[in-house]
């Protein structure tokens, strides 16, 4: 099947029955694929595999895939996995995953493995690395909740959902002189909050309309804490690709006078095996344990006031500092295991904000309101791997069916300039002139 009549089928059962979607999630612990249908979240499949070795787990995930594409066909694909990864698409070894540190994984053709068999080579597949996935899905959501405020504010309604907040918190005035962050503040504060005293000025609820069609979100970046911490950008519109993928999770920021200089005595000592003291070596899960003197699955039992998440909260507000000052993201989400702990979130918040230290003049990062919106736990939780396969596997249909709508374009563009040629050629036959007040039409005259 060729990719015009596969994109023709597509278009054409849009309307009887819904879409669906195939993705799947590869973890160091386990794999997940699932399919979803009618919007990318709404998964109605899934199952579980074990990761032990290439040689065993992939073949039993593409007999699943295979069994449901059996049952019934889905609309396109998406993978998302740890790495590194290679994501060059003209490359020989593009879908492999690369030098991966996790034994047996190294230089392993995901992709080719996965689609073996039953793939047909026009069906839409999406290829990504497990964070930069889940920073597509969550860049994708916050773009319906923009499409859902567009109606909203074209039926002349205050828009209600998040996403409505997170726009107006930049246009409203509200009493925000705290210098300190509540714990975990609601995110309507009391900028957002309407008064009946005629003395108080009330939020400018209009002020989004006015700014609708010029405010437009285009940077997000994922975060993800575990054993290993992880960063996934778009930037524009798009996740970023190029040398190789983000690994911000590496780079290193300052560090705590507490923590002491690197490989003096009593200094403490990042756990990365590759760079020791980058962010992941001092605020993955491994480093917070070593902090805590306890094993990573005890991790759950230490108390929040322990100084461990004071230093875990540091380094981590330290790289999202830097992202701010290099991508620029107008939301950073975090997820993974180690910050389903919310007291850490509002922790990285506060030091964010005393990190940037008054030079990025924004409101999300100056108001509380604002950073309460800026800087938000992931909205899939746990299920932000998966959902970013999905949400892979809906942006790579989605772009498959652009060129189609170009070349139709192109087509009609051609046919203008063929009539505009025509006329011309007819109005250079047929030549009106005029000679001593006298009408004359191809030399002879006419009036």
């Amino acid at each position: 099947m060729d990719a015009r009549r596969w994109a023709g089928d597509v278009a054409s059962s849009s309307s009887s029955k819904p879409k669906r979607w195939a993705g799947v999630e590869g973890g160091g612990t386990t794999w997940v694929v699932a399919i979803a249908e009618g919007e990318p979240d709404r998964i109605v499949k899934r199952a579980d595999f074990p990761t032990t070795t290439p040689e065993e787990t992939l073949p039993q995930i593409r007999n699943w895939l295979a069994a449901e594409w059996k049952e019934g066909r889905f609309d396109s694909l998406g993978v998302a996995t740890f790495g590194p990864v290679d994501l060059d698409r003209h490359s020989p070894t593009y879908g492999h995953i690369t030098h991966s540190p996790k034994p047996g994984w190294e230089a392993v053709d995901v992709l080719g493995i996965l689609k073996k068999g039953w793939c047909p080579q026009s069906l839409p597949t999406g290829f990504d690395t497990d964070v930069n996935a889940p920073a597509v899905a969550e860049y994708a959501a916050v773009q319906r909740e923009f499409v859902q405020i567009d109606l909203e504010s074209k039926k002349q309604k205050a828009p209600k959902s998040p996403a409505g907040k997170f726009v107006r918190a930049l246009f409203t005035d509200g009493d925000d002189d705290d210098d300190v962050l509540e714990q975990e503040v609601s995110t309507s504060t009391s900028g957002d909050e309407e008064t009946d005293d005629s003395s108080k000025q009330k939020p400018k609820q209009d002020t989004y309309t006015n700014h609708n069609d010029t405010l437009r979100f285009q940077n997000l970046a994922y975060v993800t804490v575990g054993t290993g911490v992880g960063v996934g950008v778009v930037c524009g519109g798009e996740p970023v690709h190029g040398l190789s993928h983000p690994e911000a999770g590496h780079i290193r920021v300052a560090r705590l006078a507490s923590d002491g200089l690197p490989n003096e005595p009593g200094s403490f000592q990042g756990t990365c095996v590759f760079h020791g003291d980058c962010i992941e070596g001092m605020a993955g899960a491994a480093a917070i344990a070593k902090r805590c003197g306890c094993d990573m699955s005890q991790l759950a039992q230490i108390p929040d006031d322990h100084h461990a998440w004071d230093a875990a909260a540091h380094y981590i507000a330290g790289m999202c500092c830097s992202l701010v000052m290099v991508a620029s993201p107008q939301r950073i989400v975090l997820g993974g295991g180690v910050l389903q702990r919310k007291t850490l979130v509002t922790k990285i918040r506060n030091s964010l904000r005393t990190q940037l230290g008054g030079y990025v003049k924004h409101d999300f990062v100056e108001r509380n309101d604002g950073l309460n919106q800026f800087l938000v736990a992931s909205r899939h939780g746990n299920e932000a791997g998966i959902i970013g396969a999905l949400a892979l596997a809906d942006r790579a249909l989605e772009l498959s069916l652009k060129p189609f709508s170009s070349s139709r374009k192109k087509k009609s563009v051609a046919k203008r300039l063929a009539h505009y040629f025509a006329y011309g050629v007819s109005c250079a036959l047929v030549t009106l002139k005029i000679v001593n007040e006298e009408v004359r039409l191809r030399g002879k005259k006419a009036l």
